[in-house]
């Protein structure tokens, strides 16, 4: 992208007066040319700057108007709280004691403060103190002051320092009544502020105080970059105000004369604020080492921003070695260590003509992010910068940190800074070098001067062929270090690649080998006695949905593309090429054995290939499993469990519960009397589900993952799960692990446990319900926004709205899958609506008779959701989170669709099931939920994606959340109108 692009017609015009001017034919065309440039170009030194105007931030920040309320004025303590307490501090009040007067009295040891919370982000350009007049009775005022500061919420808080980086003492009164202002010079840039009284000998003191300033509609927090170079021996172009932490020459976590408002001059070499130090507003890097490593400038920011432009305030003064940056790439982060891959870089133009500093607008095409780094990439030997400014708004939506890529390479933040690092100790040395060189005794000024020729005559010659200088063969054994650095790095990047593949090689080779010495392989332990075999196709004549058993799943004689171990099947011995066979120890799946007369599921072969053989537990449960013989992979090992619901259902699969369960948890007890009864919303085989009113809700929300503190409070809707009294042991073991579990699923859209009743019967367990009830509901109460408005009675949702639902979705299964668990039942009805369409998974939806259609039941033992679940789900009973990301695309498609008909609804129960016979056969012939009419076709695509057959192919949730992110941004819930609808009753 050329600068060019960045101004649009202004760049254009600029291109064609510098031609005209290198290429005019008189001297009354080259000046004509001449002049227009030179006002196009002061015009452009102001165009798209969004700097800090301290001219116009002088406005009182609300101490004597009362727009700070009492609440945000605290102090370390109070002669008298009630009467000088530090809501007293307001300027030209005379209020109870007339001021604030700290408890002990001030001396040069004594630390005591009056501190202000802004509320915000704000630009500190003025202070005003005034004693204790107390209607003629006071006698309290400060004589001196000094200024702490804080940016962030649990930040460092800083010490103002005076622009030579000197501790700044405010003078303060000299008498009760007069108030006095004193400039704050380099600005404060801050949300909370402390003024903290001062004396060399013992005074009672006692203050009133104002603050003057505007907003800081940046929101950046802090920058950090390597401190500037030396030039010569008069110029420095360090960054002297910086109030963040100063390490081997590097800037981290703070502010200082990047965002201070003040611009620097085309020529450096000037003071026009009279502080002693030439070129004291810029900040300059120097490009000696041939290295080509750019500047590297990291920006954190106070939260997720979408940012449209930076404006970078550079010096061009190229016959002093000093040009703009020659490109900007761009980084954009969430949490500050991984950077996104995808980046906005920027060429700009060298310009030859006009010396004069500029802003340089770069636009950011609406990137988001709370971290920007920037690089920026030498044109000459010098970059040099005195503001930089960001153009951005608040992001709206669910952001969570970047994850470390699969081979997790070094984050480009720590990069970066260990390359500036070896940068800037080049820079110093060789800058102490040439200092070195001058005499003490001469002309500084005229020695500076002809350092800095000698300099710029050194760079013509690099820029040109020759490259003769005498410090050529230093520059080119610099080079070469470096080279050499990173050609031993790559050298053993590669060599460990090497080694990596030779042993995929190996361990596949000795797989291969396992898998052909173990093809006929025989177990030792009969699974079961008798066996029933059941064709796909024989399900067509199955009228009442239900199988001889009860058990649906059992022992599949069958290939699975992504399993590592060897089996075979059990048939009967009716069928063709059958056998008995038995069965080898159990290894990766967790399969319970709810019968002992097992059920076959004899699936024709789709490649003649050896059969694979699932594990079985031995001894069966005495429960009815929601699955009966569900397999939930656990890809990190270790036992898998299944947490019971008071339904007598399982849905989430727990592959780390005993871990878990051993942690010391604690869960608030409630008071029964505290819940008030609504309705049922359900019940089940060793329980209900009721929807109540918490009276005393407040006290139910204690962290920020819970609903919002600041919604309007109406009574607080929870779910109670209530444990019957007469359910066994058995049960209530389940009922306990499940509320340890549950208690310690901690994301924004995770239903989250609020409380339990365990002191008398009935056990219950207390959970988060949403003021719209169900997703499912919510979407047939609304209808598809139109295209073009129009007046209507009915309730819409804008297809932004949809989207913004699918991505909290996927946020919350990105949580569940980071810790390896399966829903196994994720759909519209098991996910809840809340205020500003805050979307939270939960587990009850089986549990009401309002969806018993939604589940294909199996002799009044498990119930399935065969129309959410993916094909491999249905026939080996496999449940992983890849199987969850099958039915998050059907989800998807309810929500496109309003939810207005079952997903297959032109198949019964029994033709889904030989749908998924055709998946697993992959002969072409399955059917696919069509493409919703509001539906992009790249929203499809994922959907397709999901539904692959192959489950190693399919995204991670993690994949899909980011994709929705990236789909949806922009979008603000707060502009949707939300109508609230009837919870329907059960």
């Amino acid at each position: 992208m050329k600068n060019s692009e960045l101004d649009g017609p202004r760049r254009t015009l600029y291109g064609l007066l510098h031609f005209d001017l290198k290429y005019c034919t008189s001297d009354a065309k080259c000046l004509k040319s001449l002049g227009l440039l030179v006002i196009l170009h002061t015009i452009s030194l102001f165009h798209s700057a969004h700097g800090l105007d301290l001219g116009n931030c002088i406005s009182p920040l609300g101490m004597h108007s009362y727009e700070i309320p009492d609440k945000a004025i605290t102090a370390s303590s109070s002669y008298d709280k009630a009467s000088v307490g530090p809501e007293n501090a307001r300027i030209r009040h005379e209020k109870k004691g007339g001021a604030w007067c700290p408890r002990r009295q001030i001396e040069e040891n004594i630390y005591e403060y009056l501190q202000i919370d802004l509320g915000k982000l704000k630009v500190i350009t003025k202070v005003e103190t005034q004693g204790r007049f107390g209607n003629g009775q006071g006698k309290e005022f400060v004589t001196q002051y000094v200024l702490e500061y804080q940016r962030e919420d649990d930040g460092s808080w800083f010490r103002f320092r005076s622009r030579n980086n000197s501790e700044e003492r405010f003078k303060g009164n000299i008498n009760v009544y007069l108030a006095e202002v004193r400039d704050v010079d380099p600005p404060i840039i801050a949300k909370r502020i402390r003024f903290i009284p001062y004396s060399e000998s013992p005074r009672t003191v006692c203050m009133r105080v104002e603050m003057y300033g505007c907003n800081w509609n940046d929101s950046l927090v802090s920058y950090s970059m390597p401190q500037g170079n030396k030039r010569g021996v008069e110029v420095d172009f360090y960054d002297y105000t910086y109030d963040g932490g100063r390490e081997n020459d590097y800037l981290s976590n703070g502010l200082g004369q990047l965002t201070d408002g003040a611009l620097g001059e085309t020529n450096f070499r000037l003071d026009p604020k009279k502080t002693g130090i030439k070129g004291y507003e810029w900040v300059g890097w120097k490009d000696d080492t041939l290295s080509k490593i750019p500047i590297s400038i990291i920006f954190k920011f106070d939260s997720v921003r979408n940012f449209s432009q930076v404006d970078i305030h550079t010096n061009n003064h190229f016959t002093r070695d000093v040009r703009v940056f020659r490109s900007a790439e761009i980084f954009y982060s969430i949490g500050g260590k991984y950077y996104l891959p995808h980046t906005t870089k920027i060429n700009y133009e060298r310009d030859d003509t006009i010396e004069d500093a500029r802003f340089v607008p770069l636009r950011l095409q609406n990137k988001i992010g709370r971290y920007v780094k920037i690089d920026l990439y030498f044109q000459a030997r010098w970059i040099m910068i005195s503001e930089v400014s960001f153009n951005s708004t608040e992001a709206v939506g669910n952001f969570s940190e970047e994850e470390p890529p699969p081979t997790t390479p070094q984050p480009p933040t720590t990069t970066t800074m260990k390359k500036n690092a070896h940068f800037d100790s080049f820079d110093r040395i060789n800058s102490n070098s040439q200092s070195e060189k001058l005499d003490g005794d001469g002309d500084t000024e005229t020695l500076s001067a002809q350092e800095e020729d000698e300099e710029g005559a050194k760079t013509k010659l690099e820029e040109g062929a020759s490259n003769n200088s005498n410090d050529a063969p230093t520059l080119e054994q610099e080079k070469k270090e470096y080279d050499d650095e990173y050609i031993s790095i790559i050298i053993g990047a590669l060599a460990a690649l090497i080694f990596l593949l030779l042993c995929v090689i190996l361990i596949f080779f000795c797989r291969h080998k396992h898998r052909k010495n173990n093809n006929n392989r025989r177990g030792h332990k009969p699974v079961t006695t008798s066996h029933v075999a059941i064709n796909l196709n024989d399900l067509r004549a199955s009228t009442n949905g239900k199988l001889s058993n009860g058990n649906m799943y059992n022992s599949i004689a069958t290939e699975e593309a992504d399993s590592d171990h060897d089996g075979v099947g059990c048939c009967n011995g009716s069928s063709r090429g059958s056998e008995k066979f038995a069965w080898s120890e159990p290894r990766d799946y967790a399969v319970p054995d709810i019968t002992k007369s097992a059920l076959v599921v004899n699936l024709p072969p789709r490649v003649a290939t050896a059969p694979k053989q699932l594990a079985l537990m031995d001894k069966p449960p005495n429960y009815d499993a929601l699955y009966a013989a569900a397999d939930i992979v656990n890809v990190h090992g270790g036992s898998v469990t299944n947490m019971q619901g008071v339904s007598g259902n399982n849905v989430y699969a727990v592959p780390n519960a005993e871990l878990l369960c051993s942690i010391d948890y604690t869960v608030m007890e409630l008071r029964r009397e505290d819940l008030r009864f609504v309705e049922v919303l359900g019940e089940g085989q060793f329980g209900e589900v009721h929807l109540c009113e918490a009276l005393h809700g407040d006290d139910l929300l204690v962290d920020e993952f819970m609903l919002n503190r600041n919604l309007p409070r109406a009574p607080l809707l929870v779910a109670v799960k209530m444990l019957r009294p007469n359910a066994d042991d058995r049960a209530r073991a389940d009922f306990h692990k499940e509320i340890k579990i549950m208690s310690q699923l901690k994301d924004l859209n995770i239903v989250r446990v609020l409380g339990v009743c365990t002191r008398e019967e009935p056990l219950c367990m207390v959970v988060e319900y949403m003021k719209y009830g169900d997703l499912n509901q919510f979407l047939l109460d609304h209808e598809a926004e139109p295209p073009v408005a129009q007046a209507s009675s009915s309730k819409t949702l804008s297809y932004g709205c949809l989207i913004y639902i699918a991505s909290q979705i996927a946020s919350g299964m990105k949580y569940l899958e980071s810790l390896n668990m399966v829903h196994r039942d994720l759909a519209t009805r098991n996910c809840l609506v809340g205020h500003h369409f805050l979307i939270k998974i939960s587990d009850f939806g089986m549990s009401r008779s309002l969806y018993s259609s939604d589940y294909y039941r199996i002799e009044g033992r498990a119930v399935l959701p065969i129309r959410w679940m993916a094909w491999e789900s249905i026939l080996l009973g496999k449940f992983t989170t890849k199987s969850d990301v099958w039915s998050f695309a059907v989800t998807l498609w309810e929500i496109l669709t309003f939810a207005r008909e079952q997903p297959f609804l032109a198949l019964t129960d029994e033709e889904v099931i030989e749908n998924a016979g055709h998946c697993y056969r992959d002969d072409n012939l399955q059917t696919v939920l069509s493409m919703p009419g509001n539906c992009p076709k790249e929203i499809y695509d994922l959907m397709c994606e999901c539904w692959n057959r192959q489950e190693s192919v399919r995204p991670t949730f993690r994949e899909i959340h980011m994709f929705l992110q990236r789909k949806n941004m922009g979008y603000n819930p707060a502009e949707e109108k939300l109508a609230q609808i009837t919870v329907p009753i059960c």
